[in-house]
């Protein structure tokens, strides 16, 4: 369960943000391309730009953003593996 806290429009407008612009980058900015290394980077990127914009958007604590983040990172790099392979 994700504890909310005061809301703090600079830093959740900020990760917000952050995260807007990865996902901006990462679908406008890249490629199609068929190497596997480049599919799980990617990936892994997408789910780490995904992370840190719903952190702002739930108002997560720093602790609770970080490891979401990294999951969702780790989960897609995954789902990456699994889609290439």
């Amino acid at each position: 369960m994700v504890e909310k806290q005061e809301r703090d429009l600079r830093r959740d407008g900020l990760l917000f943000l952050v995260g807007v612009t990865g996902l901006a980058v990462l679908e406008l900015g890249t490629q199609p391309t068929s190497a596997r290394e480049f599919v799980i980077l990617r990936e892994f990127l997408f789910g780490s730009a995904l992370g840190i914009l719903l952190s702002g958007v739930f108002r997560a604590t720093d602790k609770q953003a970080l490891v979401s983040t990294l999951c969702l990172a780790v989960g897609f790099a995954v789902g990456g593996v699994i889609n290439v392979f």
